[in-house]
C-alpha cells in the first residue's frame, strides 16, 4: 500500500537524500580563495595546497539512509520491521548529521589555515529526514494500533 502517508514520508526523505547528493553542504572561505565541501570530498581545495580530511563517511552514510529509507518504503505489509528499520535509518540519520557538523568544524578550526565557513542548505537536509523519519514512524505505530484493535473487534 504505497498510497499510506507514511510512504509519502518515506518518499520525501529520498528526495532529501537527493538534494543532500546533489548540492553542497559547506563553503569554506580562505583569503580570497573558497573551496565547497561536498558528500564525496572538498571542490576546489586542491588549487590551494590544503591537506583537507577524507570525507568518504558522509557519502557512505547518505547512501546507507537512501538505501534503508528505499527498502523501508517497500516493507509497507510487515510494519513491525518498517519501525525496526526505521529506527535505524534514523541512526544513520544522526551519524551523518554528526559527520558533516565534525568535518565542517575541522576544516574551518584549522590552525595552518584562516578559514571562514557556511553550512550550506544540503546540511540541514538530514534534519528535515529526521523529522520525517519521525512522522513515519508515528503514523505505521498509528496503523499498526488500528489493526490491532480491529482485530480484537472480530
Amino acid at each position: 500500500m504505497i498510497q499510506r502517508v507514511q510512504s509519502i514520508y518515506l518518499s520525501l526523505i529520498l528526495v532529501a537524500v537527493a538534494v543532500t547528493i546533489l548540492f553542497p553542504l559547506a563553503t569554506f572561505q580562505v583569503g580570497d580563495s573558497f573551496f565547497i565541501m561536498n558528500i564525496m570530498g572538498f571542490d576546489g581545495a586542491n588549487e590551494l595546497g590544503l591537506d583537507l580530511p577524507n570525507v568518504i563517511a558522509i557519502g557512505v552514510l547518505t547512501a546507507l539512509l537512501g538505501v534503508s529509507s528505499l527498502f523501508t518504503l517497500f516493507q509497507y505489509k510487515n510494519r513491525k520491521l518498517q519501525m525496526k528499520l526505521i529506527m535505524i535509518s534514523m541512526l544513520i540519520n544522526f551519524g551523518l548529521l554528526g559527520a558533516i557538523f565534525f568535518y565542517s568544524d575541522m576544516v574551518g578550526a584549522m590552525e595552518a589555515v584562516n578559514t571562514e565557513f557556511d553550512y550550506d542548505i544540503a546540511a540541514y537536509f538530514p534534519v528535515v529526514s529526521v523529522l520525517l523519519l519521525i512522522l513515519a514512524n508515528r503514523n505505521i505505530r498509528a496503523d499498526e494500533k488500528l489493526i490491532r484493535q480491529s482485530e480484537r473487534l472480530r
